[in-house]
């Protein structure tokens, strides 16, 4: 299963067969557990063959579909992936896509232990990779911001510290980027340091994200 929204309740999805669950405060307290991975460790793959299972469905306020597809790691196309996604309404042979390392992961944990018999792919997708597309199409500075307070740096802290909270925002607002629902109680706002890329032209709108001007 993937967390897929945590809200007053802990939504999840098993991208195998889009089913979906809901855990509220007390079943989770009750039967508590941990995640196996989280997003600091999604891996990036190459995906080729793309086989649609099912049609399009509507899961929470998500389109899916259901689809096999053969991944390989970007760096090292001598380990190829078999596995199902629930991205199949937007990942097309040639796509990137992140995903959890299931087959590199050392997982070490006392409760998947107890499943013997569990046969898990090495790769489970997450979703569609834009970040070398997105560079190149708006440049250096979205057209877009948030508005946020000033923050007194702690030099004690390091910089590692503040290097890991840049990244985490920066996947925040490429999240918001990618999810019109993520971005529906928040004030975006115009950026003037704007500058658009000289490539914007060579890539289809509708293949990247991006949040409308309006």
């Amino acid at each position: 299963m993937i967390f897929t929204k945590v809200t007053n309740n802990i939504t999840l999805l098993d991208p195998y067969t889009l089913r979906q669950c809901f855990l509220d405060t007390d079943q989770y307290w009750k039967h508590s557990f941990k995640s196996l991975l989280g997003s600091r460790q999604l891996v990036e793959y190459d995906g080729f063959n793309v086989e649609i299972v099912s049609p399009e469905f509507i899961v929470g306020c998500s389109t899916c579909v259901l689809t096999d597809v053969e991944v390989a790691y970007i760096t090292d196309y001598g380990k190829l992936f078999y596995t199902r996604t629930h991205q199949g309404h937007i990942l097309k042979p040639g796509d990137r896509a992140l995903g959890y390392d299931l087959y590199g992961a050392d997982s070490n944990d006392i409760e998947l232990d107890k499943y013997g018999g569990l046969v898990i792919h090495g790769a489970i997708l997450i979703k569609k990779s834009y970040e070398e597309k997105c560079q190149k199409k708006r440049g250096k500075t979205r057209s877009w911001k948030l508005k946020s307070l000033d923050m007194e740096l702690d030099e004690y802290k390091g910089r590692a510290h503040y290097e890991k909270m840049e990244s985490g925002s920066e996947e925040f607002l490429r999240d918001l980027e990618e999810n019109p629902e993520l971005r529906f109680n928040l004030s975006l706002y115009g950026n003037r340091d704007y500058q658009p890329s000289e490539m914007v032209a060579v890539y289809d709108e509708d293949d990247v994200p991006s949040v409308p001007l309006e």
